[in-house]
């Protein structure tokens, strides 16, 4: 017969599962949409892209972690992950979006912290399916260094949508203008929940976060230091007769204003006691590769009053800040304990030997060695023998204890999440990060250890939670150590010694039997194998469970358990997990990053790379001052020399430059630029232009002896034409019109040596009136000529000149015209004025140059000449069928086309604004050449027969209006050149 229940069972049963229901109602994190997926898929990748394995887990919308979420924190070796719901991980792109989020694994190779981002993941996307938005979460492993170094979104680089970023490492992405301004979503988020991030995060994150006007990221993780004290070492050498005291909270001996007592000197003087007491030192940094000496010295210039970085008014730039004798005079108390080894080694000495053994001191930056911290031991043990100092997250022995920080200051840092400037779902993302920030939701508890970014809101071991017995059993068993427990078994004491371990993602003990056995106490019931925290004890799954205050119940059979009491509570007070979550958060409302009290900046993260600090404490531990021998004060201005060098910016990356540009250097034509408030690079432009040729520059001197050559030529053209000018070549030629070529010529030549040189004002007006006179002349000179010769060529009688063709007329009326605009030009030129030009890195530059006056007066006059070069071309292509002895015209035709091409170059040099010296080099040549050529082509001929020299025997057509018998219409008109 069946046995039924009875119905009071039914009842209870009942009841049980509506109270859990409502339970979970009440203290649920949000309301739960039932229908919401629980099956997703997680898609690992190796080094290469390639993939390893797929996983499927189920979330749990009670816990808001996956049911294996110990299980993904133990994935290790991949280096991408691709979280998606599982009906969307083989959906074409097409039907999804995948956005990249680059992160580190901040412990180890582990997914501890990546597992809390994939936790957080199913809420947000619920969120955005109901949206109409399917999206996958693409987890890679870049490593703290590629995060901020790494080149992104260019070229076949990868594009992160999100990046999690150390603090120090923030600006330098906002420097390369990577990073999204999150002041708007800041102000969204303040409308939202009527909270303010800025008001939320501690109030020295600040400087961390923001940059100008600017939220760079939101912060996610916390990062501090901690002060650690050694009480078996305390105790032993309070015993010696040294007069110690615990540090406080530990001990009341320092009163209520610690900050006053507790302080580094009586650290220094603490450490020196306790190596003359153990012969050990006496201090300890951590083995990190943290950069934790820049830290702690950091922290000690803050406690001592002294600023580490001060910035420059003038230039913005951030300098060395304990240069002085008053701070340096402070410092010195590091001299005795570096000197003297209070303080245990912590560079790894192979670098420090390389430097200390070279033949040569580092001369330049570049040389100067980088030396890194020891980031390990043998079996990772925290060894702290006296006082020590470092992460909070560390795991330390039983009898290592935590106290307040000496002094007034602490480190300050941590990472927050950027969003990039090159994702496509910046708005998305954001809301992503706000479930990750909410206190409703355990993510931000779980990513921080102890204390979250946020004021008054811990994190997972410092919230204020009810907790389980293989929570506290976790917690009873935290530090890697080997402890004496004591039970009573049978009505007597025994004693066993047990390593606490790490067993997966939770703590448990293993039987140390070297230590057991040495007592007679020790009785031997307990297997030699590992035990590991659970809520109950069960003999065949191996575990344990935490009993009341330092007790475990430990298993010796299936049916019988034994209570182990820890002795630590005979020796000391093991410090409670309030206690140290009190200390943390006293911790961090004093700690403060590298730049307080100034904003971040991007050569923070120089700093840290190049970290000056251990070069200035090795000088003292290792005395290396000896080898090279230096005061103390020339090692502190050695460290701020290397200091101010880093923190001067790039200036490939400054936006606000300032210079100095040196004078002109006549030989280079160039000016040197000074870089005020950053450092220079291979890119970087050094060197300008002058904005004139000097005279002793190579182009100034081939102008110049061009110049002299071309007047010479035309000063001994223009003797010889006068001394011959009743030779019948000359004279039938025109002797004006020569006189007036070779003069105009002159003019025009003699301008260019004023656009050489350096400016002023009297050249400036000198260079114009000589260009426009000159170029004038000799337009006039060839219209004149070709009317003559026109006028000769159709009246066959030179007689009938002066009484048919008077248009030369026209020309002297021109002349006096362009001398009248000149004249008003020059009341108009101001001399010398400024220009600016455009140059990369150092933005506009002022320039001078010559002023243009009215610049329409100007054009005026180059467009008459215009209509006058015009109107030679014109009249002498009119003659361009006339006998060939008749050879000016032709001449004059050619000569007018060229000289067209000179009227443009003078314009070009007058308007152009040509910036380009050997631009404006080859524009000054050309002109001389061409007035030169010009010359030749019409007088050089008539010298040569002057001269005697053997030629064509004939010379052109009369100019002059003397009387001469009317020309035989059939026969060309000759005149004998002798």
């Amino acid at each position: 017969m069946k046995h039924e229940k009875p119905l009071k069972y039914h009842i209870i049963i009942f009841i049980w599962i509506n109270l859990i229901n409502i339970i979970q109602i009440c203290v649920g994190k949000k309301d739960i949409d039932k229908n919401n997926p629980e099956k997703f898929t997680i898609d690992l990748f190796n080094d290469n892209s390639e993939f390893i394995s797929r996983y499927h887990y189920t979330y749990n919308y009670t816990t808001l972690f996956f049911n294996e979420y110990e299980e993904i924190k133990l994935i290790h070796d991949a280096k991408s992950a691709v979280i998606c719901n599982s009906e969307d991980i083989d959906k074409g792109d097409d039907e999804k979006e995948t956005v990249l989020f680059w992160t580190t694994p901040y412990s180890g190779k582990y997914y501890n912290m990546t597992s809390i981002f994939m936790s957080a993941f199913p809420i947000w996307y619920n969120e955005q399916k109901k949206q109409n938005k399917i999206f996958c979460l693409k987890f890679y492993d870049a490593g703290w260094d590629d995060n901020v170094n790494a080149e992104i979104c260019k070229d076949e680089k990868p594009c992160p949508d999100m990046i999690m970023i150390g603090t120090t490492q923030l600006s330098y992405r906002y420097k390369n203008d990577e990073t999204l301004n999150l002041e708007p979503y800041f102000r969204k988020y303040f409308k939202k929940t009527g909270k303010s991030i800025e008001s939320l995060i501690n109030k020295y994150s600040y400087y961390d976060y923001h940059l100008g006007n600017n939220w760079l990221a939101v912060p996610l993780i916390v990062d501090f230091r901690t002060f650690w004290f050694n009480i078996t070492t305390f105790d032993y050498c309070i015993d010696q007769g040294y007069d110690l005291h615990y540090p406080p909270p530990i001990s009341d001996y320092w009163g209520r204003n610690y900050h006053k007592t507790w302080t580094w000197e009586k650290v220094f003087e603490y450490a020196k006691k306790i190596k003359n007491c153990t012969g050990l030192p006496g201090l300890n940094f951590p083995r990190s590769n943290s950069y934790e000496d820049a830290k702690a010295f950091i922290i000690l210039c803050q406690s001592l009053g002294i600023p580490f970085i001060t910035e420059d008014i003038n230039s913005n730039v951030k300098k060395c800040g304990f240069r002085s004798e008053e701070y340096i005079k402070k410092l010195s108390i590091i001299i005795e304990p570096f000197e003297n080894h209070y303080i245990d080694k912590w560079l790894k000495e192979d670098q420090v030997f390389k430097w200390l053994n070279s033949s040569s001191y580092p001369e330049s930056f570049d040389t100067y060695p980088k030396l890194r911290m020891i980031d390990s031991i043998p079996n990772n043990d925290i060894q702290i023998n006296g006082l020590g100092f470092g992460s909070p997250f560390k795991n330390l022995p039983g009898d290592i204890l935590l106290s307040y920080m000496p002094g007034t200051s602490s480190f300050l840092g941590g990472a927050g999440i950027i969003i990039t400037k090159m994702s496509k779902y910046p708005d998305q993302l954001f809301e992503y990060i706000e479930i990750l920030i909410n206190q409703d939701y355990p993510f931000f508890a779980e990513l921080n250890s102890s204390i979250t970014p946020f004021e008054n809101i811990f994190g997972k071991k410092c919230i204020d939670v009810q907790k389980n017995k293989k929570e506290l059993c976790n917690e009873l068993l935290q530090f890697d150590e080997v402890t004496p427990y004591y039970y009573v078994y049978n009505n007597k004491m025994n004693v066993v010694f047990l390593n606490h371990i790490t067993n997966g993602s939770n703590r448990g003990v293993s039987i140390n039997l070297d230590y057991s056995s040495k007592y007679e106490f020790f009785d031997n019931k307990f297997l030699n194998i590992n035990f590991q925290c659970d809520n109950e004890i069960n003999f065949i799954n191996h575990t344990i469970t935490y009993s009341d205050k330092y007790k475990i119940e430990f298993p010796i059979s299936e049916n019988e358990s034994i209570i182990l009491k820890t002795m630590n509570d005979i020796n000391y007070k093991l410090q409670s997990n309030d206690k140290i979550c009190s200390i943390f958060d006293s911790t961090v409302k004093i700690a403060k990053p590298y730049q307080f009290p100034y904003s971040t900046f991007g050569e923070i993260n120089d700093f840290e790379n190049h970290n000056p600090i251990s070069i200035l404490l090795a000088h003292l531990y290792y005395k290396e001052y000896e080898k090279n021998p230096k005061t103390f004060k020339e090692i502190i201005n050695e460290c701020c020399d290397l200091i101010d060098h880093v923190f001067l910016p790039s200036c490939d990356n400054n936006k606000q430059i300032l210079y100095n540009i040196t004078d002109c250097n006549d030989t280079s034509q160039l000016m040197d630029i000074t870089y005020l408030n950053c450092k220079t690079s291979n890119n970087t432009l050094k060197t300008i232009e002058c904005s004139y040729i000097p005279y002793k520059n190579f182009k100034g001197i081939i102008i110049i002896m061009l110049i002299t050559l071309t007047l010479i030529i035309e000063f001994i053209f223009l003797f010889i034409i006068i001394m011959n000018r009743k030779k019948r070549c000359i004279y039938s030629t025109g002797f004006h019109f020569l006189i007036n070529l070779l003069i105009s010529s002159a003019v025009l030549n003699t301008s260019v040596i004023f656009w050489i040189g350096k400016l002023n004002k009297y050249n400036c007006i000198l260079k114009f009136w000589t260009l426009i006179v000159g170029i004038t002349g000799f337009i006039c000179s060839y219209c004149i000529k070709s009317e003559v010769i026109n006028s000769v060529i159709n009246t066959k009688n030179i007689t009938k000149i002066n009484k048919k063709y008077k248009s030369f007329l026209l020309f002297w009326v021109i002349g006096i015209t362009q001398f009248i605009l000149l004249l008003l030009w020059t009341f108009t030129q101001k001399g010398i004025e400024i220009g600016k030009k455009y140059y990369n890195y150092i933005g506009h530059y002022d320039y001078e140059k010559c002023s243009l006056g009215n610049v329409l007066i100007l054009k005026l006059i180059f467009f008459i000449d215009y209509i006058l070069i015009i109107i030679s071309i014109i009249v002498a292509y009119r003659g361009r069928k006339v006998p060939s002895e008749f050879n000016d015209s032709k001449k004059i035709l050619s000569a007018s086309s060229v000289t067209f091409l000179l009227l443009t170059l003078c314009y070009i040099l007058v308007f152009g604004d040509v910036e380009i010296a050997i631009l404006y080099f080859i524009i000054s040549l050309l002109i001389l050449l061409i007035s030169l050529f010009i010359i030749i082509i019409f007088v050089g001929e008539k010298i040569l027969i002057v001269l005697n020299i053997n030629i064509e025997p004939e010379c052109s057509i009369i100019v002059e209006t003397h009387k001469i018998d009317e020309i035989d219409k059939t026969v060309p008109f000759k005149i004998d050149s002798n």
